[in-house]
């Protein structure tokens, strides 16, 4: 085995470990970054060895081929949790706001409050 068929199998493992993580619906963004640094690195050392898209040759197609199919099906999972994620921000925006321009409004007891704003 050559040392680019290596890191080619090396980015593919990579790169399936982070479809696992990415469609585990618990799992952290931060898991994702540790994994995309790896393949990051691998990806250099791939053209530090003068691998390119002029050198690619029929044996390193199918690798490559799976990378891409899995980076596709990925995209729109990413999309999605970052959609989440926002729309969870935003209600924490929302409620935010609304405790602060009703913690100066007077005296609530009980748990209700009493809106004195007209």
């Amino acid at each position: 085995m050559t040392k680019i068929e290596m890191l080619l199998e090396n980015i593919l493992d990579a790169t399936q470990r982070f479809e696992k993580e990415v469609t585990c619906m618990d799992s952290e963004p931060d898991m994702w970054l540790g994994i995309l640094a790896e393949r990051e690195e691998y990806i250099g050392c791939l053209i530090e060895q003068g691998f390119n898209s002029l050198s690619i040759q029929k044996e390193y197609q199918n690798q490559l081929l799976q990378i891409n199919e899995i980076n596709q099906r990925l995209i729109p999972l990413i999309d999605q949790r970052k959609q989440g994620v926002q729309k969870q921000l935003n209600n924490v925006r929302r409620s935010k706001m609304a405790t602060n321009s009703y913690q100066e409004a007077g005296p609530n007891g009980y748990g209700a409050f009493f809106d004195r704003k007209k």
